[in-house]
């Protein structure tokens, strides 16, 4: 697949529009709206047993009474053991519903701790088909970002009601009985809703009835054909504007995009924003391939959330800026047609997703846009983008890793093995795990088979380790030779705290003297490491990773040509800085140097100070832990560093200390 690269700048705009406004650096899942109740419900996701049996369909059947909160349904599992002699099953369920009673292959039940466990009326083996039914009730609990939330439009109780769903990652079990796990993926689901008839009813795939029952409701009945995992099964109900167009794929067949928006939000520059959603699908299905779910449709559906959430077939908008609809979209390829195996691989979501936006813009407004992006992404790093934590919503929704850190890690894979290897890579992925769901070792054993190489290395430091490099770097050039070649040295050192990962990864130098360049790479894998480059002129510059393929700090430091005389010194800047913790005061120092590094508070008070002597020149380091003479944490502000030698020459500089 050949993916064309433009080269239009990109004015990115941050606009408010009705109800709606665009934050493009913000997460889709603001953790501001997490509610409690988590720790409990993740429990129940680690249970052994959930391999006993494999989900087919679930048919779901609720009647919802708006005044009293209250949901009144049913719905049929049907399944196939996985196991011989299978007696029993465990569905989740939240303790605070009640589990009225089971019927079909279910004998009797106990529900205990968020778990139904059922006794079958039989003992069943490997390929035998049947099911159990729940007839349940109660008002649902809140969990994790939402689960299952009654409201009004905007918050407010003047404008009608407002119901909807957001189960991710725990959420589904709070308001229906179901298997809920992203490894097991019911092949498809029947929703039936009834409901007060003032109100539409917006769930996954096609509306197959409407249906009047003259008694003031009406039962929408929605039929979702393609596999799906729980928490994307969802709900939007309230009084909407809707409208509609056909979307014509390059295969020739046709699919409806929906839309579903609060009569006050439908104004003309929303609903063109949204519109904006077919020329989305054909970038998304360039880059990924055919819309996942296309014989039935794709839609958004507002709803009384900050973020946005990606159901199958229909994202639930909050916040609906040309970015996140951009996201959301892409989650159904990434997110919804293969789904992370557990939420320690959240970043196969979110990463995906977020990577794909920075391919949106630069597909629509050109490369520099793509880059631009990318740049925006650019965030703490201190963590690893692995979850090992999954006990809350917020360990597991780090927005500075699961989404913008990972995002650079495809970006940076990009250029690691190439656009042609990269974009077959997700193809393979996509062919391999689609209508299921994939961990980082199942993606990254389909890197090494399109690439052909191990890359434990990259996944290793990326995905499970943390930080990210800190490059000092200078050069130096030899006249030409008599063959007429040059010979460029280039030094990079890796200075990046201890506790982080030597990082090994192409880097790119493009070499010029004004007239001649010329671009290569360098592989860079140790803490200090050195390369020469023959070149046939005298270079007098030398861009280091000019287009930001690295998630990196680099700073370029005098070369070895402009270290300073015996006794004097140059300065560099302290990284980081603003600080916590530690930082690192770089130096050149001549030979047989002598002086005193102080800092001093913003009154010009001295807080700490140490003599410095070195007899050989060379480029050195000074520490300091934001300590006073004493060993005294200092407080949060801006401190003077002063180095002065032995000769009375000072230079300074300032430096943060941020708690």
């Amino acid at each position: 697949m050949k993916h064309l690269k433009y080269l239009l700048p990109i004015l990115l705009i941050t606009s408010v529009f009705g109800q709606f406004a665009e934050d493009i650096d913000g997460p889709c899942k603001p953790l501001v709206e997490m509610a409690g109740h988590y720790d409990r419900l993740a429990k129940s996701a680690l249970r052994t047993d959930i391999w006993d049996y494999d989900v087919n369909y679930y048919d779901l059947e609720i009647d919802i009474d708006v005044a009293t909160e209250i949901i009144y349904g049913s719905v049929e599992v049907y399944f196939t053991p996985t196991m011989s002699d299978l007696e029993t099953i465990q569905l989740d369920f939240a303790s605070g519903m009640t589990v009225d009673s089971v019927y079909l292959n279910g004998a009797t039940f106990n529900h205990f701790s968020d778990v139904i466990s059922i006794t079958l009326d039989g003992s069943y083996n490997v390929g035998d088909e049947l099911a159990v039914g729940l007839v349940f009730h109660g008002h649902p609990l809140e969990s994790g970002f939402q689960a299952f939330k009654f409201g009004n439009q905007y918050g407010d109780q003047n404008r009608p009601a407002m119901i909807s769903t957001l189960s991710e990652p725990y959420g589904a079990r709070t308001w229906w009985p179901c298997k809920d796990v992203p490894t097991d993926k019911a092949d498809s689901v029947k929703i039936t809703i009834t409901i007060d008839s003032l109100y539409d009813v917006v769930a996954n795939g096609l509306l197959s009835s409407e249906v009047d029952n003259f008694d003031g409701t009406k039962t929408w009945v929605w039929e979702h054909k393609y596999p799906i995992t729980t928490y994307l099964v969802s709900l939007a109900i309230t009084d909407y504007s809707y409208w509609t167009e056909m979307y014509h794929f390059a295969d020739g067949d046709s699919m409806p995009l929906e839309y579903w928006m609060y009569p006050a939000s439908a104004t003309a520059s929303n609903i063109e924003r949204w519109n904006l959603t077919a020329n989305m699908m054909d970038i998304f299905s360039e880059y990924f391939g055919k819309y996942p779910f296309s014989d039935e449709k794709y839609g958004m559906a507002q709803f009384e959330w900050g973020g946005a959430m990606e159901h199958q077939t229909c994202s639930s908008m909050g916040n609906s800026g040309e970015n996140t609809i951009a996201h959301e979209l892409a989650h159904q390829w990434w997110g919804d047609l293969v789904t992370c195996s557990n939420f320690h691989h959240i970043w196969i979501n979110e990463g995906f997703a977020t990577y794909s936006e920075a391919l949106y813009w630069g597909a629509k407004n050109g490369e520099a846009a793509y880059h631009a992006h990318m740049a925006s992404k650019v965030n703490s790093v201190n963590g690893s983008i692995f979850r090992p934590d999954t006990s809350s919503v917020g360990a597991i929704f780090s927005y500075s890793l699961v989404y913008q850190k990972a995002a650079w890690v495809l970006h940076m894979l990009r250029h690691v093995v190439g656009d042609d290897t990269f974009f077959e890579t997700l193809a393979e992925y996509r062919d391999l795990y689609q209508f299921s769901h994939a961990s980082t070792e199942d993606f990254q054993g389909v890197v090494e088979g399109v690439w052909g190489q191990d890359m434990e290395w990259f996944f290793d430091q990326w995905i499970y380790g943390s930080g990210k490099p800190t490059y000092r770097w200078w050069w130096t050039a030899s006249e030409v030779d008599n063959s007429g070649n040059s010979t460029v040295t280039v030094h990079v050192d890796q200075i990046q705290s201890s506790a982080y990962p030597t990082f090994k990864m192409p880097i790119d130098l493009r070499i010029s003297s004004g007239t001649e360049v010329m671009d290569t790479v360098i592989w860079d894998s140790l803490r200090v490491q050195e390369f020469t480059i023959l070149v046939d002129f005298v270079p007098t510059e030398i861009l280091f990773d000019e287009s930001s393929w690295i998630l990196k700090n680099s700073n370029q430091v005098a070369g070895l040509d402009e270290w300073v005389s015996p006794g004097s010194f140059k300065l560099q800047n302290a990284f980081p800085n603003p600080f916590n913790g530690e930082t690192t005061i770089p130096y050149f120092a001549g030979e047989q140097f002598r002086g005193v590094a102080k800092i001093y508070d913003i009154r010009g008070a001295e807080v700490f100070s140490k003599n410095i002597s070195h007899s050989d020149a060379g480029l050195y380091e000074l520490y300091w832990d934001g300590k006073s003479q004493q060993g005294v944490n200092l407080e949060s502000g801006i401190y003077i560093l002063q180095l002065v030698s032995a000769h009375y020459v000072s230079q300074s500089q300032k430096i943060s200390i941020l708690k």
